[in-house]
């Protein structure tokens, strides 16, 4: 298209759709291409023949021929999801954008089981936020918002209650008294006239370790 710019009638919006439709072929996409064609034709040849047609071809033509290997990719990766307790906020967004990029409907009764599969591995969360009074996703991603949120602080609780292997190992050494002793100024009266046996032992010189010799 760049090389028949500035050529009279290639700049016309209508004329560079018939262009390029003429480069579209083939069984898969006749039928689209002839849709547009019979689009073409009725639209007006002053009126009409403004950027916004071209650029509404461009935005039709990119939803009908997108990528479909993000979506497949999307959809694989939503199979896979699952929630780690107890990161909750970081499930929700994955699980939002992928199921966005999956094209799910917000609010789809498919969307809920797929957000209670990745539960999978937390029944007891699931058995307390599924019931009758259920509504839609909305509903049921903030009975989940709250379940996590009470089990993340019951379980703060029990561990802050529950001692530590370090706490259990660790013993204040027990006190043991000694027994008393007594003198002449503190004994009692009962053991006034009572003889207590004294060490005389300390008093006495050491022994002489050092062999005898006689002077010669």
């Amino acid at each position: 298209m760049m090389a028949n710019q500035g050529v009279l009638g290639f700049e016309s919006p209508i004329r560079r759709v018939a262009i390029v439709l003429t480069f579209i072929k083939g069984p898969q996409v006749d039928g689209w291409v002839e849709g547009i064609l019979e689009g073409l034709e009725q639209l007006h040849p002053i009126n009409d023949n403004i950027e916004y047609t071209y650029m509404n071809f461009l935005s039709r033509f990119e939803s009908q021929f997108a990528d479909s290997t993000k979506q497949e990719v999307a959809q694989a990766s939503l199979d896979c999801l699952a929630f780690h307790f107890p990161n909750i906020d970081q499930y929700i967004s994955d699980f939002e954008m992928l199921a966005c990029k999956a094209r799910y409907t917000i609010g789809s009764r498919e969307l809920m089981n797929m957000f209670l599969k990745g539960l999978h591995t937390f029944p007891h969360i699931v058995k307390r936020i599924i019931d009758k009074s259920l509504c839609d996703y909305y509903d049921l991603k903030d009975k989940m918002i709250l379940v996590v949120k009470n089990q993340q602080l019951l379980r703060a609780i029990k561990n802050s209650s529950t001692t530590t292997p370090f706490q259990q190992n660790f013993q204040c050494p027990r006190y043991t008294p000694r027994p008393p002793q007594y003198n002449s100024s503190n004994a009692l009266r009962n053991l006034n006239n009572t003889p207590v046996p004294m060490d005389l032992s300390r008093g006495r010189a050491p022994h002489n370790r050092w062999p005898r010799t006689d002077p010669q």
